[in-house]
Parts: structure tokens; C-alpha cells; sequence
């Protein structure tokens, strides 16, 4: 039996490099999704999150990025929460993080849906 998608997560990060891989994989390790799917992948110097599931450790992510952004990189973390029906994205730019959110209703319409 499939289970609900509670959690879409999507994000990247550039430039980065194989540690900043290991670093999002070991934070990302706990999410629970269907299917055996890689959530954090590396492609040239950019890392790319995508997750749809139940849970996805935010936090850690979060964590293990801010001990390792560095000035020149850039990216963002968005983390659509369908039961909370919440978008939050956090961006990064400068060496530092920045978090915002909204209902979901609210992005739909700024985008025009």
C-alpha cells in the first residue's frame, strides 16, 4: 500500500563539491520515502535535493550546510509541507542562510495558478 506524500523537498547548491555531498547525504539519511530513490545527488559542481515523502530532517540539512556554505556559493531549500499546506524556502547566499514562508495559497497566487 503506497504511503501519502506529506513532504515535497526540492534544492540545490552551487558551486559544490563531493564533500558537500557526503555531508547533505549523511544529514538526509533518515528521511523516510518510498522507493529507494537518491534525495541528494551531485551533477558537475551542483548538488540537487529532491524528496517527496513522509519525513525529511530539515534541521539537519539545514545544519550540516551552514558548517560548510561558503561566501561564494548559492542555492535555496524548499520545503512544501501538504499537510500544514506551507511552503518555507530557505536560500543561501553570502555564507548564510535565510528562511521565509507562506501558505501554500498564497504562492499560487503571487505565481499566477
Amino acid at each position: 500500500m503506497s504511503q501519502p506524500v506529506l513532504l515535497k523537498v526540492y534544492g540545490n547548491l552551487y558551486p559544490a563539491d563531493a564533500a558537500d555531498l557526503e555531508a547533505l547525504v549523511r544529514a538526509s539519511a533518515t528521511c523516510v520515502q518510498e522507493g529507494g530513490d537518491a534525495v541528494v545527488t551531485l551533477a558537475g559542481d551542483l548538488v540537487r535535493i529532491s524528496f517527496e515523502g513522509l519525513f525529511f530532517p530539515v534541521d539537519d540539512v539545514l545544519e550540516a550546510l551552514a558548517a560548510r556554505l561558503t561566501p561564494g556559493q548559492k542555492g535555496k531549500l524548499d520545503v512544501l509541507d501538504l499537510e500544514a499546506w506551507r511552503l518555507t524556502r530557505h536560500e543561501f547566499a553570502d555564507g548564510r542562510i535565510t528562511s521565509r514562508s507562506a501558505p501554500l495559497n498564497n504562492v499560487l497566487d503571487f505565481s499566477g495558478h
